[in-house]
């Protein structure tokens, strides 16, 4: 399997979420500070100059605000943290990122497979023998309900303790269709580009979705669901067997997979058999 993985925006993303978060973090100890001002300052006090007599004046609201800029930094951070970071996962030894993971889950894949990190306009894709498969990536553990193009997770009080850390089921079946729009223009404004592809009408060319969900502990209770959706482990088994459905002849194989690794930003050395 051939890899493309932008690493560079990896690392951004990443360095991104660690940044919002330790925002976060510097914000809430600031309104934690003011909250002591009735302390140091008590209401009959004189007003001070300057910005401590600001602060006396506004320190609730002052207070609150920090509260929340706080939190919603420390949310954003904490979704890129999760998308992005290196971390420990459940039934594993390893500590990857959530594209190491699922390359893991991919190999053994000859190299008339590519694998696409961050390289092209939607997070995960592969190219392969069924077409183009992208992928709504999801890291969080738990239970999803999916009833066709519905997806929710239960209430459980154990959500309220991670409420911050989770990145959310949200709608893996909206967020294929829009990976599909943008692979599917890719391919169109390219056709006829490729020396592989003189003779193949890429416009043609499968595309399909699946929702993955990298964490083991994860627990999915499918009612006819719009799109597949599989545990990591599943994905192998689910990709060669549409290959043996869909049978796309070796020529618009070999054009996607031109055509997408052109398209890619990628570093280099990241790309092997």
């Amino acid at each position: 399997m051939k890899i493309y993985r932008n690493t560079k925006e990896i690392k951004r993303r990443e360095t991104l979420g660690r940044r919002f978060s330790l925002t976060g973090l510097g914000v809430l100890f600031v309104g934690l500070l003011v909250s002591f001002v009735p302390t140091w300052y008590p209401p009959d006090a004189p007003i001070q100059d300057g910005i401590v007599g600001f602060v006396q004046m506004y320190w609730s609201w002052i207070s609150f605000a920090a509260l929340f800029a706080g939190f919603l930094c420390a949310s954003v951070g904490s979704y890129y943290i999760n998308r992005y970071a290196r971390r420990r996962w459940p039934g594993s030894r390893l500590i990857e990122r959530p594209d190491e993971v699922l390359e893991r889950n991919l190999k053994g894949f000859d190299d008339k497979y590519g694998y696409f990190a961050m390289s092209l306009p939607v997070g995960y894709a592969v190219a392969g023998p069924n077409g183009v498969t992208v992928f709504a990536v999801r890291s969080d553990k738990g239970r999803v309900i999916v009833n066709g193009d519905q997806w929710k997770e239960p209430f459980s009080i154990g959500r309220i303790f991670t409420i911050f850390a989770r990145e959310g089921v949200g709608n893996p079946s909206r967020e294929i269709a829009e990976q599909s729009e943008k692979i599917r223009a890719l391919l169109t404004a390219a056709n006829g580009q490729s020396e592989s592809a003189t003779t193949v009408d890429l416009t043609t060319a499968p595309i399909e979705g699946v929702a993955v969900f990298l964490n083991a502990e994860i627990r999915l209770e499918l009612n006819n669901p719009t799109i597949p959706a599989l545990r990591a482990d599943q994905l192998k088994d689910y990709l060669r067997g549409r290959a043996k459905e869909v049978k796309l002849n070796n020529a618009t194989q070999r054009a996607v997979l031109e055509i997408l690794a052109s398209q890619a930003v990628y570093q280099a050395e990241e790309a092997a058999e």
